[in-house]
C-alpha cells in the first residue's frame, strides 16, 4: 500500500468518524407533560363577539418513555375567538440531571365540547447541560380541560428533534 492510499483511507475513516459523532449528538426528545394554569389575564378585544387576548402562566411535570420525569414551566399568549385561535408559548424544560431545554411553540386551539384541542410546532431556542448549543424543531399536540381563567389543566405530547 502506498502513502497516498493510506492517507486516503485515514481521511475516509476520519470523515466517517466525524459523521457518526455528529449523528449521535442529535436526538429525538419525546415526552408527555401535564400542566396546570397558575395565573391568567385576559382582555376582550371588542372587534368580534368572544374575541379575547390572553396571557397565562403554567407549570407541570414532563414524563419520559424511560420513566424519568422533569419539570416544565411556560408562559402563553393567546388570541381566541370563542375559544378558537392561535397561541405562542415560551417553555423551560428541566431534567433530573439539571439539563435545561428552552423552546417555543406556536399553534392553534379549537374547542371540542368541554375540552380544547391544540396542535403546534416547536422551535428549540437553546439549553444547558446536555442541551448546550441545541437547536431544532418538533411537534406538539394536546388537550386542555377547562378554561385557563379557572385554573385549567392540560397535557401535551411533544417530539423535539434536538440538533447540536
Amino acid at each position: 500500500m502506498n502513502r497516498r492510499s493510506i492517507l486516503a483511507m485515514a481521511a475516509t475513516g476520519l470523515i466517517g468518524f466525524c459523521a457518526i459523532s455528529m449523528a449521535k449528538a442529535d436526538e429525538a426528545v419525546k415526552f408527555r407533560y401535564f400542566g396546570h394554569a397558575t395565573s391568567f389575564q385576559s382582555q376582550e378585544v371588542g372587534d368580534a363577539d368572544g374575541h379575547v387576548a390572553g396571557l397565562s402562566r403554567w407549570s407541570g411535570l414532563a414524563s419520559f418513555p424511560d420513566g424519568s420525569v422533569g419539570t416544565v414551566y411556560w408562559t402563553v399568549t393567546s388570541d381566541y375567538i370563542k375559544g378558537a385561535g392561535s397561541f405562542l408559548s415560551y417553555v423551560n424544560l428541566t431534567l433530573k440531571d439539571g439539563s435545561v431545554l428552552w423552546y417555543k411553540t406556536t399553534g392553534s386551539t379549537k374547542p371540542d365540547g368541554t375540552t380544547s384541542l391544540f396542535t403546534g410546532s416547536v422551535s428549540v431556542l437553546g439549553g444547558k447541560g446536555r442541551f448546550e448549543g441545541a437547536k431544532g424543531d418538533g411537534t406538539l399536540s394536546g388537550v386542555r380541560v377547562g378554561p385557563p381563567e379557572t385554573g385549567a389543566d392540560q397535557y401535551g405530547d411533544l417530539v423535539i428533534n434536538v440538533k447540536k
